[in-house]
């Protein structure tokens, strides 16, 4: 099937031939009198569409995992030409950072394909209502897909639900997001209410996914009560729309689960057509690889231990042991010290200067983890999720691994999380957060969460999403909606705690899960001490970081053609 989808992506040929104004321009895109004839070429039209959910970036990885690493706490993103994320986890873009022009532009392409299908579909001839009815539901989700992303990066944003006739016309002005807001979740609905529960091809936006979606973006939106209804209509379509979690959260997200009934939308890859280099991205450096997301110690820290709490407040937790007795979703996220992972036993302490095989036998050099010098680890771990063992094992680059845009998990503890902040809790609540952490904990032994404290319920769901969710691309946007950003995102991002004689260790952990290490005495300072390998140093305009710049590039053309584009605060 993945072979189908991506011979139609090539046969369709629809990738925007120039740079217009928001790649709406429909000279970019298939607007023969000649075509949208038959059902077939609505088919090639709707692939195409399909085609913008393709938004990668270096070694072809997925946005929504670049963001994680680039623009929140979970870790480090080390290189360029990923969207400017290295730059935005930085503080240091602007509104002329080429990455988030390529980002803009590439999210108007996905709404100008779906506007150009909607606008043209009905000259499809011998096409019946109920196919017709599919392809408008699907692309109407498609859209308000993209628009979600937009609205979230960049706030206000012109919204076009038309293919412009020229140039000019596409000069809007920005609308502003309540509205846009108020399009997608009608968009979602309407997609929803076309859409049957199941289709006979897999991989297509189903009416359980466009509700998803739908949740997803009325969550973000703060939304609450239409979050709720949307991911409850989703709960109560499980069995019909044939949703599941799968068992085990470690193979998940390996070749091995491929194709399971918890991911609702997926980004496909296949060997010959398309893939990723995961392999390359995430793995060990002593594989060849170069560990460019880099996973943090807050990160490792905020997996609480397996009696359910913050390891600053579990006696469970043991400093000098600190990857014991953990939830096991940590080990099964991340490669920490002394894992056997693709075949050899990962080590990232600086005294360690060689790496062994998983048979214990000598396998050659390493590195200080604090040093950039190969092959060093940087922060000390290795992200698990995505990584495609096998291949790293066989020494290839590529990955032809799916990966899930939207899973069944996000969809649960979405309702949860709305449900809490509008203080309705109730057992279906805490059904929906024991069901993704009692299948996150697997074996291990789980105590169900029974507390219906309002406040205290937020603090778990909010820790919940950042280690259920982790590198999914929710992290992102959930530190800015709850108003954290300013807190978690301007601080050094350090690895691998080094030195267990003379650190306390235990970390505090406060109400927003933000993380700090204790420096009661003075005497030492996280930017210069040696316990932790200094990744990066980051900085956070809160009166201006919330929100992405508007590209430069777009506001000067607008510019040229005697019309102006506003810009967002503090660019």
């Amino acid at each position: 099937m993945k072979k189908i989808i991506f011979a139609f992506i090539c046969v369709l040929g629809i990738s925007s031939c120039t740079d217009k104004i928001l790649d709406l321009d429909p000279l970019a895109e298939s607007t023969s009198s000649t075509f949208f004839a038959n059902e077939a070429e609505l088919e090639l039209a709707l692939t195409g569409v399909y085609s913008g959910l393709y938004m990668t970036g270096g070694y072809g990885m997925p946005l929504q995992m670049i963001m994680d690493f680039g623009g929140s706490d979970l870790g480090l993103l080390r290189s360029g030409g990923v969207f400017g994320f290295d730059e935005i986890g930085a503080g240091t873009h602007s509104a002329s950072t080429g990455g988030i022009a390529d980002l803009y532009r590439g999210l108007y392409r996905g709404i100008g394909r779906a506007n150009n299908l909607l606008l043209n579909m009905d000259k499809a001839e011998g096409v019946s209502q109920q196919r017709l009815d599919e392809i408008r539901g699907q692309t109407l989700a498609l859209r308000a897909y993209n628009y979600t992303y937009l609205v979230n990066f960049f706030g206000d944003v012109p919204y076009i639900d038309f293919v412009p006739g020229s140039a000019e016309e596409s000069l809007l002005e920005r609308t502003p997001a309540s509205t846009v807001i108020d399009n997608i979740l009608a968009d979602f609905q309407t997609a929803a209410d076309l859409l049957p529960e199941k289709f006979s091809v897999p991989g297509r936006v189903t009416k359980a996914v466009a509700m998803a979606l739908r949740a997803r973006a009325a969550l973000y939106a703060g939304r609450y009560d239409v979050a709720a209804a949307s991911a409850k209509a989703v709960i109560d379509m499980e069995d019909a729309a044939g949703l599941i979690l799968y068992p085990d959260y470690e193979e998940l997200f390996t070749p091995a689960a491929e194709g399971n009934a918890e991911g609702m939308l997926i980004m496909p890859f296949q060997e010959g057509f398309r893939t990723t280099q995961s392999p390359t991205a995430l793995g060990s450096r002593n594989r060849g690889s170069y560990t460019t997301f880099a996973p943090s110690q807050f990160l490792v820290d905020s997996y609480e231990a397996i009696d359910g709490l913050p390891i600053d407040e579990s006696p469970m937790y043991d400093p000098h042991h600190p990857f014991d007795n953990r939830d096991p979703r940590l080990k099964a996220t991340l490669v920490v010290p002394q894992a056997t992972w693709s075949g050899i036993i990962f080590e990232s302490h600086p005294d360690s200067l060689t790496f062994r095989n998983a048979d214990g036998s000598s396998a050659g050099a390493n590195a200080d983890c604090r040093t950039v010098k190969w092959p060093a680890a940087f922060c000390g771990y290795l992200f698990k999720k995505y990584t495609d063992e096998p291949r790293q094992l066989e020494r290839n680059g590529n990955s032809e691994l799916d990966i899930m845009i939207l899973r069944y998990a996000e969809v649960l503890l979405t309702y949860a999380e709305a449900k809490i902040e509008l203080n309705q809790i109730d057992d279906s609540v805490l059904e929906a957060i024991n069901r993704v952490r009692a299948r996150g904990y697997g074996e291990v032994p789980y105590t169900d969460v029974t507390t219906r404290d309002q406040a205290e319920l937020r603090k778990l769901i909010r820790r919940e999403r950042k280690i259920e969710l982790a590198g999914e691309g929710t992290r992102y946007f959930d530190i800015r909606r709850w108003g954290i950003a300013e807190k978690v995102m301007p601080q050094l991002v350090i690895g691998r705690i080094l030195d267990t004689s003379t650190a306390t260790l235990v970390p505090d952990i406060d109400e927003d899960g933000f993380i700090t290490y204790d420096n009661s005495t003075g005497q030492w300072d996280v930017n210069t001490d040696a316990r932790f390998p200094n990744a990066q140093n980051r900085q956070f305009n809160a009166s201006r970081d919330y929100l992405l710049p508007i590209p430069q590039s777009e506001i000067d053309t607008y510019t040229g053609l005697g019309a102006r584009l506003e810009q967002n605060p503090g660019y």
